[in-house]
């Protein structure tokens, strides 16, 4: 490898020279020489080589800093980093830059679908391993919505978002659980105290922004059984905050119909999978 890392210089210096020669403006240079390091960066990040790719990537963004490429690189090597530090200071610092990095390649990306679905995913995955929900789900929101992104992929951010606003709902419900009750769906008072109120509009909330975007992901997928399990647990989540018998009733049988359509087409896909392992030719 260091033979190869020598005549790659030696080559790279000979071509500066000549277009030096030429007249060539010194911003193609740059960019030559920028794409160099990040190749060169690719090599020792494929080979584990984390901190030699990182200075390399470093390098390559001082050099050519409108390639968004070298960033989404760049801020690759730093989600490694704040993944294995375990002072919390320091895993916030460094996911920050990743964060930066990430965002440059996204204002950098202009219509490039790959770099804009990149940029997309890891800053939704850094503001998920930083605890900020709202940064998460403004992200989703966005990738949800971005016209680069497949239908497919559409309605997996929504399902993403309506699982997270079902959990935000399920978090403040529970904490209300009669641990005696013999029903896990049973009213949960939440009305006696100002704070309890307040948990119990946040949930109410939650379901509201949970029912929404399992809608949207149902729209762009009507069969994402998952979407449609976690649709009929949102009626739970109501079945919780209601005291009058009869809608508790009607959420509950709205519930039981949901997850009965939901399993018997998730039979079906099984089946018909099946079917066509069997008549797939053996080699």
């Amino acid at each position: 490898m260091k033979v190869f890392q020598k005549s790659t210089t030696a080559l790279m210096i000979a071509t500066v020279v000549v277009l030096a020669t030429l007249g060539s403006g010194c911003g193609y240079i740059r960019k030559v020489i920028a794409k160099d390091k990040l190749n060169q960066g690719a090599i020792e990040y494929n080979k584990g080589n984390y901190k030699n790719a990182q200075q390399f990537f470093k390098d390559a963004s001082g050099t050519d800093p409108d390639n968004p490429m070298i960033w989404l690189y760049l801020g690759a090597t730093r989600v490694k980093d704040y993944k294995k530090e375990i002072d919390d200071s320091k895993k916030k610092e460094i996911a920050k830059d990743a964060l930066t990095d990430y965002q440059n390649a996204l204002s950098l990306a202009k219509e490039n679908c790959s770099i804009i679905d990149n940029a997309l995913s890891y800053i939704a995955v850094i503001h998920d391993d930083t605890g900020n929900r709202e940064g998460w789900r403004k992200t989703m929101e966005e990738r949800a919505t971005s016209k680069c992104m497949k239908k497919e992929t559409q309605a997996q951010s929504f399902y993403g978002l309506g699982v997270d606003y079902w959990k935000c709902s399920y978090d403040q419900t529970t904490r209300y659980q009669d641990k005696f009750a013999s029903d896990q769906f049973h009213y949960r008072k939440m009305d006696y105290s100002p704070e309890a109120l307040a948990d119990r509009q946040k949930a109410q909330a939650c379901v509201t922004k949970g029912f929404e975007f399992f809608e949207k992901a149902l729209e762009l997928d009507p069969e994402y059984t998952q979407a449609m399990f976690y649709k009929g647990l949102l009626y739970r989540e109501l079945q919780k905050l209601v005291k009058e018998e009869a809608k508790r009733k009607e959420f509950e049988q709205m519930a039981l119909k949901i997850a009965a359509e939901a399993t018997a087409l998730q039979r079906k896909k099984e089946a018909e999978q099946r079917a066509s392992n069997q008549a797939a030719p053996t080699s």
